[in-house]
């Protein structure tokens, strides 16, 4: 039996040890989560195949400068060597940050490179036309909002259909159709809750892209496994990975940068590789 005097010893050393996990998980949560990138590898191709298709997508930046974070992207991205990169939405949340999209931009060159809009594009209240000046000034980068462009490498041509988002924007719908030739197509729209519309799936059963790529949910920034009690609007039933919907297998991302608040928990920041 232990004397006394031991017992607030004892409550003060397990209060300290409780205090010390506090400060440590909100350290990660705070400081080390949002810069701790995962980069994941998902072949799409089968083993025997001649080489196809190396396609970086990053997502979700909320670029405010291009600084030593940015930076450390291009780099990681670089070492990657792909052959074509997506940026699929919420690159900026304000006009005043075009310089710092057309400075990774650039340092993201020669690389092959592709920017849709995402909600906060939308809401930043940024004219369409200038953030498509920005991203096209670097050559080789297209602003692709409601377009569908052809990129040929190595003599094989893939298509990629870039929409407009669907929480705060305006998809074309016109563009779900079949590429010409049975050239393969890639998909890029922000926001995965648009898969789950009616008119979307009605129009993409009787199709099949090689892939679809979303990001906005940002895995829910703090998840417990599998569960994130928090998504934005237009989420869906969608968190982070692989799902399977009508057309495509959708990878839904979950991105480089945070929203709202600068935290991430069981959610970690993520550049995406896809060998197709």
């Amino acid at each position: 039996m232990l004397p006394a005097a031991a017992y607030p010893r004892r409550r003060w050393a397990t209060l300290a040890a409780c205090l010390t996990l506090a400060l440590g998980l909100c350290g990660y949560v705070f400081l080390l989560g949002p810069h701790h990138i995962e980069v994941t590898h998902h072949r799409l191709r089968a083993q025997s195949a001649d080489k196809g298709l190396r396609l970086v997508q990053l997502t979700d930046l909320h670029l405010d400068r291009f600084g030593p974070d940015e930076k450390r992207w291009v780099a990681m991205v670089q070492a990657l060597s792909p052959d074509v990169i997506v940026i699929s939405g919420d690159s900026i949340e304000h006009s005043r940050q075009l310089p710092a999209l057309n400075a990774l931009l650039q340092a993201l060159a020669p690389t092959p490179t592709y920017v849709t809009p995402g909600n906060w594009e939308h809401w930043s209240g940024v004219d369409f036309q200038a953030l498509k000046r920005h991203v096209e000034a670097r050559q080789g980068a297209h602003f692709l909002m409601n377009e569908r462009v052809t990129l040929t490498q190595e003599g094989r041509a893939w298509q990629f259909v870039g929409l407009d988002d669907f929480t705060a924007g305006a998809p074309d719908l016109a563009l779900l159709k079949p590429a010409e030739s049975g050239v393969p197509q890639i998909l890029v729209q922000h926001s995965p809750g648009f898969f789950d519309q009616p008119a979307v799936r009605d129009r993409m059963r009787s199709q099949r892209y090689a892939l679809c790529l979303s990001g906005h949910t940002h895995g829910g920034q703090v998840a417990l496994g599998s569960w994130a009690p928090w998504r934005p609007a237009g989420s869906g039933r969608y968190t982070a990975g692989f799902y399977d919907v009508p057309g495509c297998r959708l990878y839904v991302s979950r991105g480089l940068g945070t929203s709202i608040l600068p935290i991430r928990l069981g959610a970690r920041p993520e550049i995406a590789v896809f060998e197709l």
